[in-house]
């Protein structure tokens, strides 16, 4: 059996490959600078009690936070521990989004989930990226920074009555709600991109439309034109925010003369068949 692991911040997917079938698992995610080691733990051990009667035989781990040595190899020695004589794989969710996007030829790879990345993949692993500065100072377009953007600007009552009225009907929140989820709870990234269910229902509202609009030029501006190769290669993105929102990231990336070759909302399902 081969394990395969697509893990953002959110969640993780699975997919567990044996003889010619596949089967899909989801966990909560795995990203080594925010999930704390009894919760990996617990997460392996449903994965352990998916596959019990298999040997396992190769694990491809790609997932946010698993862009250092010290944090790839946390999850590494989890698997060690618990998958013996197993092949095991650990690498940055951006070389699996690039895999799935373009297996073995080049692209410049995009993420954008609750947090977003770029990078320059050479049809084997990423050459160059620019810097993924994580929530608080980067991850331009992604749930987490479009969600901060909306949040902080109801909370300023900086939009219409009507949206303010449409929020507060759906959600039960105060302003000691929200900084106490965006500044003493855990993953206040994740409660952050929880937002980005309303601001997909009422993109039609110029106000919200706007806020994506601009996350998404931060996005190209400060990442995506950066690359060199921009110009020759293919352009790729993975995740719920680029596939929410494909018809604005796709009209963005035509204002600046990017051609978006594919959005792939889970990668895993490619990432599986690479794999098999």
């Amino acid at each position: 059996m081969i394990l395969v692991a697509d893990s953002g911040s959110s969640k993780t997917q699975w997919a567990l490959v044996h003889e010619g079938k596949t089967e899909y698992v989801e966990t909560v995610g795995m990203n080594p600078y925010f999930t704390k080691q009894n919760v990996l733990q617990t997460i392996v051990d449903k994965i352990k009690s998916k596959t019990k009667s298999h040997n396992i035989d190769e694990i491809h781990f790609f997932g946010a936070g698993c862009n250092s040595d010290e944090k790839s190899n946390l999850i590494r020695n989890l698997f060690e521990k618990n998958f013996k004589n197993s092949e095991i794989e650990v690498d940055s969710d951006l070389v699996g989004a690039a895999k799935a996007l373009f297996q073995n030829k080049k692209g410049i790879a995009v993420i954008l989930g609750t947090g977003s990345n770029t990078g320059f993949y050479d049809g084997k692993k990423i050459k160059y990226k620019t810097p993924s500065l994580g929530y608080i100072l980067g991850d331009e377009g992604s749930g987490s920074n479009i969600g901060k953007i909306f949040i902080s600007k109801l909370l300023l009552n900086e939009f219409s009555n009507k949206i303010i009225k449409k929020f507060n009907s759906e959600y039960n929140l105060n302003l000691t709600d929200i900084l106490e989820c965006t500044y003493k709870k855990p993953n206040p990234n994740k409660f952050l991109a929880t937002f980005m269910y309303f601001i997909s229902k009422n993109i039609n509202e110029k106000e919200i439309k706007d806020i994506v609009n601009n996350s998404f030029d931060s996005l190209i501006t400060k990442h995506i034109l950066k690359y060199k190769e921009i110009n020759k290669l293919p352009v790729g993105f993975v995740g719920s925010v680029a596939k929410v929102f494909e018809k604005q990231l796709t009209e963005k990336c035509n204002n600046y003369n990017i051609k978006v070759s594919v959005i792939v909302d889970k990668p895993i399902f490619k990432l599986a068949d690479y794999y098999k």
